[in-house]
């Protein structure tokens, strides 16, 4: 179990410890900041010709397609081949389906019948 679904307690506690000297450290987050910095210009330079065309632009769409680019980067190194096997919306449709309501967590005697997949 992850840190997001896990209940408070002895488990919890040790696995946020951990993520807090291992994962969440100054030095391991600026181990990632060349990555970071490879997105950024191709971002900048995007928002420039949109500008420059007067075009109108959808920051929060830019900016998510950014944190997508930078986890990937982070995730499977720079290499563009994730590109190709469509990883974003991949993706997007798993934290649609890990948020789409699930009947069987209101009423447990469904939970046979796998109700789920009429709601997707």
């Amino acid at each position: 179990m992850g840190i997001a679904f896990t209940e408070y307690g002895p488990y919890w506690r040790s696995l946020r410890k951990f993520c807090n000297q291992q994962l969440f450290t100054a030095s391991k987050i600026e181990s990632f900041a060349p990555s970071r910095k490879e997105v950024l210009p191709h971002f900048t330079e995007s928002l420039k010709e949109a500008a420059a065309a007067k075009e109108v632009v959808d920051i929060s769409k830019k900016l998510g397609n950014l944190n997508v680019k930078m986890i990937l980067n982070m995730i499977l190194g720079p290499v563009k081949k994730y590109e190709e096997f469509n990883l974003k919306e991949i993706i997007e449709e798993l934290l649609y389906m890990v948020g789409v309501f699930n009947l069987a967590d209101f009423v447990p005697f469904l939970g046979a019948f796998d109700l789920q997949v009429l709601f997707l």
